[in-house]
C-alpha cells in the first residue's frame, strides 16, 4: 500500500492538488472524480487556484458514480462538482461526462453513460480520484452488491440496500483499469478501514486498487492514519 500521510486534510488538498496537476502537465486527459466532503475542498482549490493552468489543455472529467437524484439535488455528485471545479464555467477545452439521472431509469442512466463514452473516445482513465465509506466502499461499490461482479461493463446501476437507493457508478475493472488511483481519507472514522487494508482486508476499495500492477496512492490525513502517525510515506 503506497501511504502518504499528512498533517492536515489542508495539506492533503493540496498535495492531490499537485499531483492532479503534474499528470496533466505529463499528458493526463481524463480524468474520474468522486463526490464526498474531503475532495470538494481540492476541487474548490483547483478552480479559484489553477483554473487557467487546467483550461490550456483538453481534459475529459468523469463522474466517477452517482446518487439516483437529479441535479437539483444537494446529494448529486455532478451538480457539487459544477458547483465547485467548474465554477467559473466548464473552459471550451473541457468535456464533462456524468450520469444522466433525468432519465428517470437507472439502467437506462448507465447505458447512455457507456455510450457517451464511447463517443468522447475514452479507453482507458489517466487519473482516477476515489473516496472511502466507513464500511469500506469506494465509489458506488458496496460491500454485498452485485455490481462487484460486473466485469464486463464500464457503468452499471446499483441498488444500495441498506441506503434505500439507487446508485449508477464505474465498475470496478474501469477503476483498476486506470493508470492511476488517487484514494482519500480524512477524519478518524476512516482509521479502522485504511488500516484493515494495509492489513489486506478485502473491502471494496482495496478490491478497486489494490494489485502489484497498479499504481494507487492513499493520501490521508493524521487522524486516517491512526493516532501518533505523522508525515511519512510507505
Amino acid at each position: 500500500m503506497n501511504l502518504r500521510v499528512f498533517d492536515s486534510a489542508e495539506e492533503l488538498t493540496r498535495a492531490a492538488a499537485r499531483t492532479i496537476l503534474q499528470r496533466v502537465e505529463s499528458g493526463a486527459r481524463s480524468i474520474a472524480l468522486s463526490g464526498g466532503s474531503t475532495p470538494r475542498p481540492l476541487y474548490d482549490f483547483l478552480s479559484s487556484q489553477h483554473a487557467d493552468e487546467l483550461a490550456q489543455h483538453a481534459i475529459t472529467w468523469v463522474v466517477v458514480d452517482e446518487r439516483y437524484v437529479p441535479m437539483s439535488d444537494p446529494q448529486s455528485n455532478a451538480a457539487m462538482i459544477e458547483r465547485t471545479l467548474f465554477a467559473r464555467g466548464l473552459p471550451p477545452s473541457h468535456r464533462f461526462l456524468r450520469f444522466r439521472t433525468e432519465l428517470g431509469d437507472p439502467a437506462a442512466t448507465a447505458r447512455e453513460f457507456e455510450r457517451e463514452w464511447r463517443e468522447l473516445g475514452l479507453d482507458t482513465l489517466d487519473v482516477v480520484l476515489l473516496g472511502c465509506g466507513d464500511d469500506g466502499h469506494t465509489a458506488s461499490l458496496f460491500p454485498g452488491t452485485p455490481v462487484l461482479d460486473v466485469e464486463d461493463r464500464i457503468a452499471s446501476e446499483v441498488y444500495v440496500e441498506k441506503l434505500t437507493q439507487w446508485r449508477v457508478t464505474l465498475t470496478k475493472p474501469v477503476l483498476r483499469a486506470a493508470k492511476l488511483r488517487l484514494v482519500l481519507a480524512a477524519g478518524a472514522s476512516k482509521a479502522k478501514i485504511v488500516r484493515e487494508v494495509r492489513e489486506g482486508a478485502p473491502h471494496p476499495v482495496a478490491l478497486a486498487t489494490a494489485g502489484d500492477e497498479l499504481e494507487t496512492w492513499w493520501l490521508v490525513d493524521r487522524a486516517a492514519a491512526g493516532k501518533g502517525t505523522g508525515a511519512a510515506t510507505a
